[in-house]
């Protein structure tokens, strides 16, 4: 059934799920609506990020003459602005953060802006749903649990998954067919760097907890506990469609959902910049920690494809 997109509008806030749902099965009908929406109904258009990429992608210069005139200060129009996509949208991103605005709000979308030029994209747009099987599956393309010392050395301890990177549109190019996600011992929050090799392993891991946090625990000599053979499967990827759930802005009320590949990051931290070049990295991935049970919160995946440097963050839920 084609949405009434018109009424829809006229239901927000109630009606944002309506528009994930929208952003996930039928985008075409919202874009003769992007002008409106950024014109008249910014401040109640309370949709995530993820979805404004989807809705406001490649809307048109005047909808981002709309979107820039807005005050610094308002945050729905700025993630509108920075959804948008196109060359007119990151430079007009670009302006606004060497006028004075912060950095750090389009760096949490996703979006980096270089000391000359439009802003750059830190994300491919396009999302698939990561599902997750337990069980025994022999060459998986995604497995979860391998053992540690096949993709990274200390001191990474734990491994979450390993995504094969060509499934997710639109990455940029890399020396191998996967990256990983892993963790060390901590259990709280923590960025985790690694060099990678051209078979894909993770050399020179460096952990970073985040302000200085660790596991009280740790401090009482907390060794590494988990089990290894916890939750030993594969996790799937799929397109975004009418099976998923929407709910609550987001599509983990799906039965097996953990995460998502492609896409912005979730916003809610800061991303990790590049230990080398300070480049803002490329977002891969983001599961929550249920796909492997390590911690508590979500794990992202994130890519310098010109160090060939990897990172994994750990944060909790919001």
């Amino acid at each position: 059934m084609v949405p009434d997109v018109a009424a829809l509008l006229d239901q927000l806030p109630a009606s944002s799920d309506d528009f994930a749902r929208l952003a996930g099965t039928d985008p075409d009908q919202f874009r003769p609506f992007q002008e409106t929406v950024a014109e008249s109904f910014a401040d109640r258009f309370e949709v995530n990020y993820d979805d404004l990429c989807v809705l406001f992608a490649g809307a048109s210069d005047r909808c981002v003459e709309i979107l820039a005139g807005r005050p610094a200060d308002d945050f729905r129009s700025a993630w509108m602005l920075a959804a948008i996509g196109t060359p007119a949208a990151l430079t007009a991103v670009a302006e606004r953060v060497r006028a004075g605005g912060d950095r750090s709000e389009f760096e949490d979308c996703g979006l980096w802006v270089p000391p000359h030029g439009p802003a750059e994209r830190r994300f491919t747009p396009e999302r698939r749903a990561i599902f997750l099987e337990v069980g025994g599956f022999p060459g998986a393309d995604h497995p979860v649990g391998l053992p540690i010392s096949v993709v990274a050395d200390a001191p990474a301890v734990w491994h979450y998954l390993s995504v094969r990177l060509d499934e997710i549109p639109g990455l940029p190019s890399w020396p191998a067919t996967h990256a990983h996600l892993v963790a060390p011992e901590s259990t709280d929050r923590w960025t985790l760097f690694a060099a990678v090799d051209p078979g894909g392993r993770y050399h020179d891991v460096l952990v970073e907890l985040t302000d200085g946090e660790d596991d009280e625990e740790d401090d009482d000599g907390f060794t590494f506990q988990d089990d290894r053979s916890f939750g030993l499967g594969r996790v799937v990827l799929r397109p975004y469609g009418p099976g998923l759930v929407y709910s609550n802005g987001h599509i983990h009320s799906t039965p097996g959902v953990v995460g998502t590949a492609g896409g912005p990051p979730i916003g809610l931290y800061p991303n990790p910049a590049c230990p080398k070049c300070e480049r803002l990295m490329f977002h891969v991935a983001t599961v929550t920690s249920m796909v492997r049970e390590h911690g508590d919160g979500f794990r992202s995946l994130y890519l310098c494809e010109n160090c060939k440097t990897a990172a994994v963050t750990a944060t909790s839920w919001n």
